[in-house]
């Protein structure tokens, strides 16, 4: 167990004392905050899935809470007063389901309380507040579960392993949309004597009681965040969690209130977003009308994926190209069999019970509310944002394009193409690298890499120098190759292999195809994780060894190799 893991595990230990430790066949006490259309539907699953009872509603509209209790929660108590109700000793989890300006508020209350959450999204409101439900929630040691509900859909995992694994390709956009009809007829009722206004409208800014922003709060700027928070944040979540990046580089927006008059934010918009990673994600809304309602597309140089909650369907380039019809047949073509809601609910459950990280946490609910505040920030100032990272956040090590961000020694040994980097050679009499400009001190920097047929060797240099006069450099390496696989070696200093994994630790690491190396240097202590495998745990003891420079990919000189990099992100500490 590292600190960091020896910190997470104290703070969940501490935070146990405030609730009661459930045993696997205890029925898990549920409050529920919020009660509109969607908490209900939330309550109604949780019902259905077993193991819980609600003992608790809270809603500011009275008669929306007596509903609830009558139809979902017959042995409820009805509270008028959130907050009194996570005093309630007797509950152990709670539901939040209140309009987005009250959504970080009612988390840190709720996990000081000692209460585990399942939170709709998106989770916060306003950028600022990422932080502080971070730190709350790190802090409490509870389990919360944000409403991304699309990372437990069976189809949706089984397609981001697809592409995780290449069906695609390169992937280099990926287009969203979501369109619904707010022009049905709907009667807005009068609802003021039956609920609490003040309370409902906590810190947002006082006025009368209007129908209108009661039930179409997610349209006004001071409780909501109109199609980008409401629509694309589940979108956007999504494609985070499958491409693996989780902060865009630019945002851009441009649209308007266009039909709906009454409203602040806009019905019809669109949104671009460029990653890291090196692709772009956009987002179409109207909400005006249906047609297609919502999906996204994946597009590689090998396939195309469409995919929404109904499933999802890959169309392959040479299907495409042989076909030559508008709509080819899919290649593959799979169907969901339920509401994601129903797995994810459940995923919810049993975390509070075994106290695992459920499948939406925190951070990342954090980072896909972002991305949505990113493009309403864009639409507002008429100006592409550039997110600024926070410390400690991840970065890309290179552009992704060329190598013009790294020193060269040998051009005919190193190239780029579809965002690998590539080194070969036929033969060689000395080591070659790919250094980058900028030196490094303590950080963590992950990676993944091929070995072609498993033959030669091959590392990545960090906190090196350059050997004047001489193409070799000096410094630490984690080794890649037969008999060196995740070992860390002292490159031209000391020429010796400083640790490696034991035999027992290299029987679990699968070394096909692309492999994983994180690395992290902090002062003294070096690890390495080799596809998920902690291979070292190195104290450097010896004095006057340099603690920063530069990081390197090595091609080792001898017979011919042939070794790729990709995916090299980097944060430093």
């Amino acid at each position: 167990m590292n600190r960091r893991t020896f910190g997470k595990a104290a703070v969940a230990a501490a935070a146990s004392s405030y609730g009661r430790i459930l045993g696997a066949n205890d029925r898990i006490r549920l409050g529920a905050i919020g009660t509109g259309g969607r908490c209900q539907y939330l309550m109604r699953i949780a019902n259905e899935i077993g193991g819980c009872e609600f003992v608790a509603v809270n809603d500011c509209n009275r008669a929306r809470a007596e509903k609830a209790k009558a139809e979902l929660a017959p042995n409820a108590r009805i509270y008028t007063d959130f907050k009194a109700l996570l005093d309630d000793k007797a509950i152990d989890a709670v539901i939040i389901g209140s309009p987005d300006h009250w959504h970080v508020p009612m988390l840190v209350e709720a996990v000081k309380a000692g209460k585990d959450v399942y939170i709709e999204k998106p989770l916060t409101h306003q950028i600022e507040q990422g932080q502080q439900a971070i730190e709350a929630v790190k802090q409490s040691g509870r389990v919360v579960q944000v409403g991304y509900q699309q990372r437990s859909y069976p189809h949706m995992i089984e397609a981001r392993q697809l592409i995780q694994e290449g069906e695609l390709g390169h992937v280099t956009l990926v287009q969203s949309y979501w369109y619904q009809n707010y022009n049905r007829p709907s009667t807005l009722r009068d609802d003021s004597a039956a609920i609490d206004w003040k309370q409902w409208l906590g810190s947002a800014l006082p006025r009368p009681f209007d129908p209108l922003r009661y039930a179409r709060w997610r349209w006004f700027w001071d409780y909501g965040g109109g199609t980008l928070t409401d629509l694309y944040s589940h979108w956007v979540d999504t494609i985070h969690w499958i491409m693996d990046d989780y902060v865009p580089l630019t945002a851009q927006a441009s649209g308007g209130v266009l039909h709906f008059k009454e409203w602040e934010c806009p019905d019809t918009l669109t949104a671009s977003y460029r990653y890291p990673k090196g692709f772009l994600s956009t987002y179409d809304s109207t909400l005006v009308q249906a047609y297609e309602d919502g999906g996204m597309v994946f597009r590689g140089d090998k396939a195309t994926m469409k995919l929404n909650r109904g499933g999802y369907e890959i169309f392959t380039e040479d299907d495409i190209r042989q076909q030559r019809t508008v709509r080819p047949a899919a290649a593959k073509s799979v169907r969901a069999e339920r509401d994601g809601t129903i797995p994810h609910m459940a995923n919810f459950l049993d975390c509070v019970r075994t106290r695992k990280t459920p499948n939406s946490d925190v951070e990342t609910a954090v980072a896909a509310a972002n991305a949505a505040h990113y493009g309403n920030l864009a639409y507002k100032t008429r100006q592409t944002v550039h997110p600024s990272l926070p410390p400690g956040a991840w970065q890309p090590l290179w552009n992704g394009r060329n190598l013009d961000d790294f020193v060269v020694d040998t051009e005919s040994c190193w190239r780029v193409q579809d965002g690998v980097i590539i080194g070969r050679h036929s033969g060689l009499s000395y080591n070659d690298f790919l250094r980058t400009k900028k030196h490094y001190q303590d950080f963590e920097l992950r990676l993944r890499f091929r070995l072609k047929n498993g033959a030669g060797n091959s590392g990545i240099q960090f906190r090196s120098e350059a050997i004047e006069g001489s193409h070799e450099v000096s410094g630490y390496q984690a080794d890649i190759g037969e008999k060196y696989w995740g070992c860390l070696y002292d490159e031209s200093r000391r020429n010796r292999v400083l640790a490696g994994p034991t035999e027992e630790m290299m029987a679990r690491i699968d070394k096909a195809g692309w492999n994983e190396y994180v690395i992290r240097a902090q002062g003294d202590f070096i690890t390495l994780h080799l596809n998920g495998v902690r291979t070292v745990h190195y104290i450097e003891s010896e004095p006057g060894i340099r603690k920063r420079g530069f990081i390197a990919l090595q091609v080792h000189s001898g017979p011919g190799i042939e070794i790729e990099f990709k995916d090299l992100q980097i944060r430093e500490l």
